[in-house]
């Protein structure tokens, strides 16, 4: 009996040290996955020039509003100033961009409500969503009234609470845009129109799209035709060149054949359309994709200014802007390794346009003596392009297109493909005549400038 007791004793014991020893590596197996550091590439802000202000280490990131941009590590999110220390911690499951000094965000397992600059909540946290946030004043008004978007759970819909979460406008729309000099505009079944700040409908829904107000006017499309309207809804047709929502620094995103470039405001394409993503230009350079799926910057001219290097990217704001690298491409100072660099200009047809012009030569040349006259090419009056050649106009693609004689002496009119910015185009003619006129001089001094015209054409790529 005794050793019974004593063999049913040791298997429970037995059967307990193991259950204990399986829940200890349990726990330590968890205590392991929690610390392990995420690994790849990380979301970090540049400058204008490239160089990484803020090095890469958070998870998502949102672009810079009202001085401090939302930042995710470890997925928590919070918000970042520019030199990258949180300024508000990180308690938030979801978060949204600051505008008028507020900020959407939502708590962990709750809902979303208003938090101010300081971090501190101005609203309960207890709508389905919020929006972006407006002035519902009138221009000129002594006091500033914010009101931003809310949703209800209650059939989606959307009206406007104060920043204090007190319901202004009730939701009653399918959509809603931000408040701008004291109108919204709201939509329904498909329609948008324009409320004031006491929910009164003041501009009709029959529009198919409708901007913010600026300036007292609004632009918007009815039907299929570009229409600008003043705050109290006439009308007045204009021609969509006329945007000033949809140009940039002056330029407007064309999109062809999956292939975006940039238009001027009369229409004519002046950055070739050859990248497979861009975004409107902002702070005087545009985002821009490559092939091989990474993003880069070009300037209003068409350069590459900042190489395609990142996975991913968002356009300047406030002097940042947002990118996606491997941590293992930045050098300590921020900048970002020469053969990535490289690497990613293979992916760009136009890489080459980012390389600096080499620097001209002195040309010397003989007068009627024999003594030697040195040229200097950076003067005008010394440049037989500008001024000695008299280079007729048709040989500058962007004034005419270029003709080829027949044989009864007429000339026929052939479209020419552009060059791929008007810098290139311009330093093919000046090389091209230079070297012809030249040419010329040295084997007959009495050749006529005009000669040079047949020669001067630039090379269609």
């Amino acid at each position: 009996m005794s050793r019974n007791f004593k063999h049913s004793y040791s298997k429970t014991l037995f059967a307990a040290l193991t259950m204990m020893l399986s829940l200890s590596a349990c726990v330590k197996k968890e205590e392991v996955s929690a610390a392990i550091v995420e690994v790849g590439p990380k979301w970090g802000f540049i400058d204008h020039t490239g160089k990484f202000i803020i090095k890469p280490q958070f998870r998502r990131v949102l672009p810079f509003s009202c001085g401090l941009a939302a930042a995710d590590l470890s997925n928590r999110w919070g918000y970042i100033d520019n030199t990258g220390k949180f300024v508000i911690e990180r308690s938030y499951e979801e978060v949204k961009p600051f505008s008028k000094d507020f900020a959407a965000v939502k708590v962990f397992g709750g809902k979303w409500g208003l938090i101010d600059k300081t971090g501190a909540a101005t609203s309960a946290m207890t709508f389905e969503g919020i929006g972006e946030c407006g002035e519902a004043n009138k221009p000129l008004e002594p006091n500033t009234i914010i009101y931003c978007a809310y949703k209800t759970a209650e059939g989606n819909k959307w009206g406007f609470v104060d920043k204090a979460g007190e319901i202004k406008v009730p939701a009653a729309y399918d959509a809603v845009g931000p408040f701008s000099e004291g109108l919204a505009a709201v939509s329904k079944l498909g329609k948008w129109g324009y409320v004031d700040a006491t929910g009164k409908l003041i501009i009709d829904l029959k529009f198919d799209q409708a901007k913010p107000f600026k300036d007292r006017v609004a632009e918007c499309y009815f039907g299929s035709d570009f229409v600008i309207l003043d705050t109290i809804g006439t009308m007045s047709m204009s021609d969509a060149l006329n945007s000033r929502t949809f140009f940039h620094d002056d330029l407007g995103l064309s999109l062809k054949r999956a292939k975006y470039g940039f238009m001027n405001k009369k229409g004519k394409i002046v950055i070739k359309r050859r990248f497979t993503y861009a975004e409107d230009f902002a702070e005087g350079v545009a985002l821009v994709g490559v092939a091989n799926g990474r993003k880069g910057y070009i300037d209003t001219k068409g350069l590459v200014v900042i190489p395609p290097v990142f996975d991913d990217a968002q356009s300047f704001s406030e002097k940042l802007a947002g990118v996606k690298i491997d941590s293992r491409l930045v050098a300590d100072d921020g900048t970002i390794s020469a053969s990535a660099v490289e690497e990613a200009l293979k992916y760009d047809p136009h890489a080459s346009t980012i390389k600096a012009t080499p620097v001209a030569e002195p040309e010397v040349e003989k007068d009627a003596d024999g003594k030697d006259i040195v040229k200097d090419p950076k003067d005008p009056k010394d440049s037989d392009a500008k001024t000695g050649d008299k280079v007729d106009p048709k040989a500058d693609p962007e004034a005419a297109p270029k003709t080829d004689a027949k044989a009864d002496g007429k000339a026929e009119v052939k479209p020419e493909a552009k060059p791929e910015t008007k810098s290139e185009a311009k330093s093919e003619v000046k090389t091209e005549v230079k070297t012809d006129a030249k040419k010329e001089v040295k084997t007959d001094s009495k050749a006529p400038a005009p000669a040079v015209k047949t020669e001067t054409k630039p090379a269609t790529k």
